[in-house]
């Protein structure tokens, strides 16, 4: 097992490279000791988070093992399909896996997460579009990453002009 430290935007996160797989990044505060990345995948990890944050990735492209039940697999798999700037809910998430009543369980999937930004549990909403928590220091990360993906997607501030000629 290796891992990094490293420092983002929201915070330091940790990720932890297992057999060729990086099989967690989580959340670690607003203080934390860094530790550099010494392996291929780990420092390919690290360049694709910089890139995240500074806008020019949307999509992740590393080797990731997604572990847990497989109910929880199957609604972390699900939410790699929703796309960088777009949201689902707990509801629509239980629906995709085939199990329509079954959104406290895809809530618990979210808090478990061991990927944290990678699969894009930030992206689930409740169904009454309240921001609703976020394991990865709370609401206000979960906010800012929103904020911040909605930003990247309309680069031009489309979206922003067109709301306020309303």
């Amino acid at each position: 097992m290796d891992y990094t430290v490293f420092e983002t935007p929201i915070g330091f996160l940790k990720a932890v490279q297992e057999d060729g797989y990086i099989t967690q990044v989580s959340y670690r505060g607003k203080k934390a000791d860094k530790v550099p990345a010494g392996t291929d995948i780990l420092k390919e990890l690290c360049r694709q988070f910089d890139r995240y944050f500074d806008g020019s990735l949307k999509e992740f492209s590393l080797p990731i093992k997604i572990t847990g039940t497989p109910f929880r697999k199957r609604v972390l798999e699900e939410l790699l399909k929703t796309g960088y700037g777009q949201t689902t809910t707990y509801k629509n998430l239980a629906r995709a896996v085939g199990n329509p009543n079954a959104y406290r369980a895809v809530g618990s999937a979210m808090r478990t997460n061991p990927l944290v930004i990678i699969v894009p549990c930030h992206r689930v909403l409740p169904s009454g579009g309240k921001l609703g928590n976020y394991s990865a220091g709370g609401p206000a990360n979960k906010e800012w990453l929103l904020a911040f993906e909605r930003q990247n997607s309309d680069p031009a501030g489309i979206l922003g002009l067109l709301s306020a000629l309303k």
